[in-house]
This record gives structure tokens, sequence and C-alpha cells, in this order.
């Protein structure tokens, strides 16, 4: 059984597609930690057996993060966790890495979203796929699996980019890592996307879906539409 709770509120970053951003707008918001550990503790008298901290960055304050889970190792030290961090962060923070390895960590989840550098650019995620290649690096030397998520189809994703994340995937040992709906994952515009500030995403889009909350978009290669409908299908 899984717990769940949330260290902090916002985060300090504007990743144009993020819908953090609009709400945040780079703020960000700790929670008391008593707070947390008591809500930890109610949720392992429920049989809780591992703790998912589902902040959107979970290093956005590394010293209030590295105490609860200090705190909650020493109160509960069977009881293992997770959390998700910016591929920045993980290469920031690496000498943290071991000792929340030590402290029950398993898995972290990185919005890695591609691995092209032109669509990482776009996004401005603040990290390349060299950066990303290098956090799965960090993390599997500490004994902790990096879980990608990914927004594979974008209006600059090129056919070559969807080939060759596979090809990345396959030698750097992530296939297990990887849900598949992850390979289906396009790009959400919704209103307020701070995407739409950008003038190079307007030749891509099209009206408002409201009943949605998104824009819908169109790739300049019709082969990649018609191929995010046959991966979605599978």
């Amino acid at each position: 059984l899984v717990g769940y709770v949330e260290a902090s509120r916002g985060c300090l970053h504007h990743c144009l597609h993020c819908p953090i951003v609009p709400v945040y707008e780079g703020r960000f918001f700790i929670v008391p930690e008593e707070t947390i550990l008591e809500d930890i503790r109610r949720q392992v008298q429920a049989g809780a057996a591992h703790i998912t901290f589902g902040d959107p960055d979970f290093l956005n304050g590394p010293g209030h993060s590295l105490s609860i889970v200090r705190a909650m190792h020493a109160e509960f030290p069977h009881l293992t966790f997770d959390f998700t961090a910016k591929i920045e962060h993980i290469l920031k923070h690496r000498a943290i890495v071991p000792e929340l390895r030590a402290l029950g960590c398993i898995f972290v989840i990185s919005a890695v979203e591609s691995f092209s550098d032109t669509v990482l650019g776009r996004l401005e995620k603040g990290h390349t796929r060299a950066d990303a290649i290098t956090a799965v690096e960090i993390l599997r030397s500490a004994g902790i699996t990096l879980r990608p998520s990914l927004v594979a189809f974008t209006p600059w994703t090129t056919l070559g980019d969807y080939i060759e994340m596979f090809d990345i995937v396959g030698a750097h040992d992530l296939i297990d890592a990887i849900d598949p709906v992850q390979y289906t994952v396009r790009l959400l515009i919704p209103p307020g996307s701070a995407l739409l500030n950008r003038p190079e995403i307007q030749r891509f889009l099209g009206p408002l879906d409201q009943a949605s909350f998104q824009y819908h978009w169109t790739h300049s290669d019709a082969r990649m539409d018609t191929l995010h409908k046959m991966v979605t299908a599978a």
C-alpha cells in the first residue's frame, strides 16, 4: 500500500508547458514538517509501506525535504519513498543522493520530456539530453531508479527524434522504468499556458476547445499526427 503527501506547494521554475507555472508564477511554499510527519504516521497506521512525495519538485527546498525524510526514516525505518525532481536539481544536489537512498528512496520521477535538445530548448526545460543521461547515472550509482516522464509529441518533435528516443531508452536500460503511455503523451496547451506567449507556437495552433480545456495543435509533418494516433491506439 502506498501513501501520498506533499512537502511543498508550487515550484520555483518556469518550464513553458507546465500547468503549475500559470498558477504559482515561480512561487514555492513549504508545508510545516510536523504536519507532513503526522500525515505520514496516519497513513502508516492505515497500512502504507511506501510514501510518494507528490511535490512538483521535492528538491526545490532540499534542506526541508531532507529533514522530513530523515525524521520519517528514524520513526519508520522500513518505509520506502519516491519523489519528483527536475533533472537540473538531481545534478545540482548529487551529493545528497546516496543519503536519500539510505533513507529509503527507491525511485525518482523526473520530467525529462524529450531527448531532443531542440524540443528541450523550446520548452525552456533547463536541461539537455546529456544532462538527463547524467542524472540516470547519478541515481543508478546510488541504487535509485530514474523514471522519466515524457512529452513524446510536440510541434517540434521530428520523426527522427521519436525513433531516437527508443534508441536512447534501450541503450540506457530504461525500458522497465518508463510506462508505455509515456510514448503517446502529446503536448497540452491549456488557456493560460506560458507557451501562448511565445510567437513560435502560434502557427501550429487551432481554436480553443473549451470542453477539453486546451488549444488543439497540428504538426507541420502530417506523419507525426498520424503516428500519434497509431501509438495511442496501440
